[in-house]
């Protein structure tokens, strides 16, 4: 190959891959959200408390919700010994990490095809896209999907090199990553299965078997029964979410209807079930016929399994066993999720799952074909479909991550000052429960907020002046929220780019983000349409007189001013307990 074409094939190699991590790096908050208050700030707080090293140990195995996430929990732990701090974008940096190994194993077992480094293209995209920005920019998810994904794929790189044991004590990491882990087992047994290693067969059952019992001591059903009860009633949800959720990398209209939001995700995720079906049917079927004549011609065709994957098709192998975890996934969350509303099918913490679908379903088809024909079409469809959901993801994704950005921002100066922001309501036992966390946190100096939007919240202090007829936002009033609508406002992406409002009554400053309105239309290359709208309800505020106004940040410009009174009567706001 010229060195002209290794250094473009390399940058299109590393494209995608950089453009991940800018995303990440310029992205990422320091900021919990929602579910991250358990297994980071409390732990810390409990670690602390802690004296003996049986109660720290039992804190890393402590379940959260459904799932154990030792190894978050421990590198929080890690991260605390050595800054005395926490620090969330670390997390979301630590859980990257763990993509990066994935896509490191990718790589591994790539090169044991023998085949041209462009064959490995499509594989940076489809693995490094930002529609699972939920994982990789919130810290729950980025402790717990990231590493299961990877430890589940060294599990299978050590079965295929032979590894036993290394592989088991892999499988382990797997399982106590989080729950979906323990289908780690089921892909492990199905290679085992096929080579006809009953011994081997025999330990890795034993050992799964442990690790599950282990795994589910002291959990809960979290409610799953209902999720019994509701399968029998729709069972046609069941069957077209597992496509939903194989074909997940297709969900580019994310603010549609889900009826037409999953239409494509059903259907792609159909479509590739075509060809791994007789993939996997073209595995198992040999075997099938070998079995049958136990015990004549089995060891024979044992022997001669063993030299074909040690020699020519690891690829094959590696790839069935991540194919069985996946399809295993995908058919537990069909079931047992669709209850909570079918868009659970496509969300964005799930589509990790769907790009390593893709990508070993397509490391498979280059193990099984061995024409350069039908290799090349692979490849060259493959590659034209990461690309294509690799730029899609950019135009729908990207600014909505602009957007969470600033969203996070407002809602955590809320959290700080006033105990709401964060995903739960004041006054709730929640609510109640973070409040208090972050006060010892912060107090300890574990945790700092941070002060990004600092200049613009001071200029809101200190604004006396009227809000500039210009900026046209319209505010309405009903007897549960505060309406502001800015209809003629186009979109424009940015840093900090957007309207925010806020509530003063002295030094107590309430600051809430307007919303860009989502479009409507038939353009399917546009997220946002033109105008805001945000609804403050009068339940988050305690009772009082209020001057509302609105800063607004865009080209280059900071332009703010007060519009009108907003008096919250006592029935009206919020309630102390």
């Amino acid at each position: 190959m010229k060195t002209n074409n290794k250094l473009l094939l390399g940058f299109v190699l590393t494209l995608p891959v950089l453009f991940w991590v800018y995303v990440l790096l310029r992205y990422s908050v320091n900021v919990p959200w929602f579910d991250d208050f358990e297994p980071f700030p409390d732990l810390l707080h409990k670690w602390i408390l802690s004296d003996s090293l049986s109660e720290k140990i039992t804190l890393l195995f402590h379940p959260n919700n459904e799932h154990r996430m030792v190894f978050g929990k421990l590198l929080t732990v890690i991260y605390y010994w050595v800054t005395g701090t926490l620090h969330f974008t670390y997390l979301h940096i630590v859980g990257a990490l763990f993509t990066f190994g994935t896509f490191a194993l990718f790589w591994k077992v790539f090169r044991s095809t023998g085949l041209s480094l462009k064959y490995f293209l499509p594989v940076p995209f489809l693995l490094f896209q930002i529609q699972y920005h939920l994982i990789f920019l919130w810290a729950i998810c980025s402790l717990q999907h990231q590493p299961v994904v990877f430890f589940v794929c060294l599990t299978m790189y050590l079965l295929v090199q032979k590894r036993f044991g290394w592989a088991i004590l892999a499988g382990f990491c797997a399982n106590f990553a989080m729950s979906n882990g323990i289908f780690v087992w089921v892909g492990g047994a199905a290679i085992l299965l096929l080579w006809s290693q009953w011994r081997q067969l025999g330990i890795w059952i034993v050992a799964g078997g442990l690790a599950i019992w282990l795994y589910f001591q002291g959990m809960t059903t979290m409610g799953n029964e209902a999720s019994i009860e509701y399968f029998k009633n729709h069972p046609h949800l069941s069957f077209l979410g597992f496509f939903a959720f194989l074909g997940g990398l297709f969900d580019f209209f994310f603010e549609r209807p889900i009826q037409i939001r999953t239409a494509l995700p059903v259907l792609m995720g159909l479509l590739t079930m075509l060809w791994v079906v007789p993939w996997l049917l073209g595995l198992v079927l040999p075997w099938v016929r070998q079995t049958l004549r136990w015990p004549a011609q089995l060891p024979r065709f044992t022997e001669r399994m063993q030299a074909t994957i040690t020699h020519q098709q690891q690829v094959t192998y590696f790839s069935l066993g991540v194919m069985v975890f996946i399809l295993s996934n995908a058919a537990i969350i069909g079931f047992l999720r669709p209850r909570f509303g079918f868009e659970v099918m496509v969300v964005s913490n799930y589509k990790i799952y769907p790009a390593v679908f893709l990508i070993v379903g397509y490391l498979a088809y280059l193990g099984a074909n061995a024409q350069d024909m039908w290799r090349t079409w692979g490849f060259r469809i493959t590659l034209g479909l990461g690309v294509f959901i690799w730029a899609m993801s950019l135009l729908h994704y990207l600014p909505a991550i602009i957007e969470r950005r600033k969203s996070l921002l407002v809602n955590v100066f809320n959290q700080e000052h006033h105990s709401f922001g964060l995903g739960h309501f004041p006054g709730t036992p929640t609510g109640e429960y973070v409040e208090a966390l972050m006060q010892d946190v912060t107090a300890r100096g574990i945790y700092a907020y941070p002060d990004d939007f600092k200049p613009y919240y001071d200029q809101m202090r200190s604004v006396q002046t009227p809000l500039p007829p210009a900026l046209r936002v319209q505010i309405q009033t009903t007897s549960e929220a505060i309406l502001v609508l800015e209809p003629d406002t186009p979109y424009k992406a940015g840093f900090d780019t957007g309207s925010y409002a806020f509530l003063r009554q002295g030094k107590e400053l309430y600051v809430f983000r307007v919303d860009q309105n989502l479009y409507r239309g038939r353009n399917i290359f546009r997220l946002f349409d033109k105008g805001r709208a945000l609804m403050i309800p009068y339940s988050l505020i305690p009772p009082g007189e209020y001057e509302l106004g609105v800063l607004r940040v865009g080209d280059g410009q900071v332009e703010s001013g007060i519009i009108r009174s907003i008096t919250i009567s006592e029935e009206q706001g919020f309630k102390t307990i």
